[in-house]
């Protein structure tokens, strides 16, 4: 029976809304899953940074990417509870502001802000915020602040979704600021000590371009991140400190610098007398006594500072940080104090009458430096004529010349032992027989010493530049001096065979000594004295064929340093020859790290290099991107593939990315020790160094890898350790071969086979192995006719426009004689018409073939 057109008509308009709702469905389901996969994308791309302004900033961006909102902001609360700094996108700091003070709870979410009774203040914002979604970030129980997003766009608003999202958002958040605050607080104590230990050396070193109170006012602004630093000192030096009533303003750094500097500050009644007073640090937003250009520029968070030294208050550092800046902690109090005492222990020691020979003996390396160094040093301090110091040896041999004298070191005016009068060789001989460290001054204009050498017996004699005599107060300085010297060649002394042993150490765990071909390597070590670190390379044939390449950077100097490096080196050796992935090995060095004491923050970056095809697989652990210079001078940071450094988190994914390098392409890897300096943004070293590899494209290697560490090395030498990798593609060939001319084919289709790698045009191709050709067979049956059984050598190099050939045997060539046989004797001038140029090096063990020619 035929069905009723009404009822026809309702059975489709049925199935027409139900499809309609599925579709709404289907989409509604796609846009969940679509959010959810924006939603894992933002929060993997906020924790991939471990810089805690980078990933504050990240936050905000993410939560504007994952629901559209056109504003967006951050909060940050203080230790107080009150809200002291803002990250903000769209809108202006007055309008975060005032957002800041709408009471967010556990979340908050209004579709129309006019209506809203607190939000009055907010319509002066143009264009007015309608809609508005406040989300708490929460760290360890504790409210680190507001996430804001905003949007005056009419009919626009947060739906419970994206609510939801962005509460997901907050909390991924929390952990990644909470990881960056931590590492931020360990990068910042490094930062202090390392500061500490710069302000004991350039002080005792006595660097006359700074003076020490400018230098610890000018170390304590740049790491506290202020706006001003002042340092205050007794202005009557000599005064008991008990009795000290004024300090005086002797260094000053930041603003206002020339207005601060030489106020006066009563110490009672002010606060930076009650801390010199005390010897106690405090964190403060206001001070009692005004001084002009520091305390009336307004109410900021500071840190006071006493300098204290064997119970003494040698003067005050106070640092002052911008009033929109978070203020001081007390956890930063403990880095601040430590810094403090270590530059007031350092200012008095560069006080001390001892502080010149002390510092000489402290930069020598060797005990023959020492000794040289302190002679000077003396001379200067007596304006001496000059000064001997001679080593009597105990067993004769190791410091006593040839002729059985004993070793002579003379500053001032030349002088030989043989020829010294017998009087004076005489005098020198009876103070070595006689007490030691009792001065004789018997002589006007005279005075010579006797004390302990780590091989015998050192005597010191000092002529003076006028007959005067040498009074008691010289021979008590003098004796004093002696003892330090004593003191001092013998800690050199022991530091010298620790650096040798050191060394050894160092260099059999360090890596390769033979490298594959296409490599060259730098290292240097900043650590004094022993001159050994914790950065390290690595070069691994693997099984397949393929190269591995590390370059590490673990954290501090010296032994320990190295002692964890090598530790560190032999496990990511061992995992790549287990497995040669680089993002498989990070991610076993991580786990390694994680239970290896001191190895915690290392850094790393890891590649396998095929090079056959020059395709390079890589991953990097918090390292400084690979540097990659094409043959035509482009350059390339190689950004992908980057997590946090080793040990921080065991179980966290390894990415890798890949990168084919082109023919005469060049690959740099190296540690931060390289490009990093202070107050130079990383950025700029990098680029530095990536210049200097575009500009060197053209050299070898080895002369390419000089030249970066000259010219990137500051004034004072590298104060951070090296290290540094370059590898060209293709890696050059080298072939030695019996000088049969049966094997002319097999020599001839492996260079035809590498000239094809290094990319060189098949014209060009063909001429250069017809002159190696020639050359080659000139060796078989000239260079080794007397010597059949001899080898011939062939290597080749491409460099950016010019492919270099070198070709030896162990012969000589016969003068070309085309007038006896017009048939022969072309082989050099076929070499010369074919190549751009070719030198012939003919000597007793053979003779060098050098042809060079240019490609495109």
């Amino acid at each position: 029976m035929d069905s009723e057109p009404g009822e026809s008509e309702f059975t489709g308009l049925g199935r027409r809304e139900l499809e309609s709702q599925m579709h709404q469905q289907l989409d509604e389901l796609r846009a969940a899953r679509d959010q959810m996969g924006q939603l894992v994308q933002v929060i993997v791309e906020i924790g991939a940074d471990l810089d805690l302004d980078v990933t504050l900033h990240r936050t905000v961006d993410a939560a504007m990417e994952l629901t559209g909102a056109r504003y967006g902001a951050l909060g940050i609360r203080g230790p107080g509870g009150a809200v002291v700094s803002f990250i903000h996108a769209g809108m202006d700091e007055d309008t975060v502001r005032r957002l800041s003070d709408l009471p967010v709870g556990e979340g908050l979410r209004i579709d129309d802000l006019s209506a809203h009774p607190q939000a009055t203040e907010l319509q002066v914002h143009q264009p007015q915020i309608r809609a508005l979604l406040g989300i708490p970030i929460t760290i360890r129980e504790s409210d680190f602040g507001n996430l804001y997003l905003a949007d005056d766009r009419p009919g626009r608003v947060f739906s419970e979704s994206e609510e939801g999202a962005v509460r997901a958002l907050a909390s991924a958040a929390a952990v990644a600021i909470d990881n960056a605050r931590l590492f931020e607080g360990e990068r910042e104590s490094a930062k202090w000590t390392k500061a500490s230990r710069e302000i004991t050396t350039a002080l005792l070193s006595g660097d006359p371009q700074t003076g020490p109170l400018q230098l610890i006012v000018n170390r304590a602004l740049e790491l506290a991140g202020a706006e001003q630093a002042i340092l205050l000192v007794p202005s009557e030096p000599n005064v008991p400190p008990d009795e000290v009533d004024t300090l005086v303003v002797s260094a000053t750094a930041g603003r206002y610098a020339s207005q601060v500097i030489g106020q006066q500050v009563p110490v009672d009644g002010s606060t930076t007398g009650g801390v010199a007073r005390r010897g106690i640090p405090l964190i403060t937003d206001s001070f009692q006594y005004p001084i002009e250009g520091f305390t009336d520029v307004g109410e900021r968070s500071a840190i006071v500072m006493p300098l204290i030294a064997d119970g003494a208050v040698l003067g005050v550092i106070a640092v002052a940080r911008n009033p929109q800046q978070p203020p001081f902690g007390n956890d930063y109090l403990d880095l601040v104090s430590d810094f403090a005492r270590h530059a007031a222990i350092a200012l008095a020691l560069a006080a001390g009458r001892e502080h010149a020979l002390n510092q000489q003996l402290a930069q020598a390396d060797t005990v023959d430096d020492a000794l040289r160094a302190a002679a000077e040093e003396l001379r200067r301090l007596w304006r001496a004529r000059r000064v001997m110091a001679v080593t009597f040896s105990r067993h004769g041999s190791s410091t006593e010349t040839a002729s059985g004298a004993p070793d002579l070191v003379s500053v001032g005016e030349p002088a030989q032992w043989h020829d010294l009068p017998a009087q004076t060789r005489d005098m020198l001989s009876s103070l070595r027989d006689g007490e030691l460290l009792t001065p004789n001054a018997t002589q006007p204009g005279t005075a010579g010493i006797a004390l302990q050498h780590p091989e015998g017996v050192l005597v010191v004699w000092i002529d003076l530049a006028e007959q005067r005599p040498f009074t008691l107060e010289d021979q008590t300085l003098l004796t004093v001096l002696a003892g330090r010297l004593g003191q001092g060649l013998h800690r050199v002394h022991q530091v010298d065979q620790q650096r040798e042993t050191a060394l050894a150490l160092q260099h059999a765990i360090l890596g390769p000594a033979d490298l594959p071909r296409g490599f060259a390597v730098r290292y240097q070590a900043a650590s004094r004295p022993l001159q050994v670190g914790g950065d390290w390379y690595d070069v691994v044939d693997l099984e397949d064929g393929r190269i591995a390449l590390i370059v590490g950077d673990c954290v501090g100097h010296g032994l320990t340093a190295a002692t964890v490096m090598g530790q560190l080196r032999s496990a990511c050796r061992a995992l790549l020859l287990d497995q040669p992935s680089p993002s498989a090995a990070l991610a076993g060095l991580d786990r390694f790290a994680a239970r290896l004491s001191g190895a915690q923050c290392t850094t790393a970056v890891c590649a396998v290099l095929d090079p056959d095809t020059g395709e390079l697989v890589y991953s990097n652990a918090g390292h400084p991107p690979p540097i990659l210079v094409y043959a035509d001078g482009t350059t390339r940071t190689l950004e992908d593939g980057h997590t946090i450094p080793l040990g921080l988190r065991a179980n966290r994914p390894r990415p890798e990315a890949r990168v084919t390098m082109p023919p005469r392409a060049t690959l740099l890897l190296y540690t931060d020790g390289l490009v990093e300096r202070r107050r130079r943004g990383l950025d700029h070293g990098i680029a530095r160094a990536s210049a200097l590899v575009q500009e060197g494209r053209a050299s070898t290697l080895d002369d390419l890898a000089s030249r970066i560490m000259s010219r990137l090395a500051p004034s004072g030498g590298y104060q951070d350790d090296v290290a540094l990798l370059l590898y060209r593609q293709p890696a050059p060939l080298e072939m030695r071969f019996p000088a049969h001319a049966d094997h002319l084919a097999r020599t001839r289709a492996a260079l035809r086979s590498w000239l094809t790698r290094a990319r060189v045009d098949p014209g060009q191709s063909y001429d250069v192995l017809v002159a190696a050709g020639e050359a080659v067979a000139n060796a078989i049956e000239h260079g080794h006719r007397d010597s059949p059984e001899g080898l011939i050598t062939l290597r080749a190099t491409a460099l950016v426009d010019h492919v270099q050939l070198t070709i030896v045997d162990t012969g000589s060539w016969k003068s070309p004689e085309p007038a006896t046989n017009p048939h022969r004797g072309r082989g050099i001038t076929i070499m010369r018409a074919l190549m751009q140029d070719v030198t012939i090096q003919p000597d007793t063990a053979g003779t060098t073939v050098h042809l060079s020619a240019r490609i495109t």
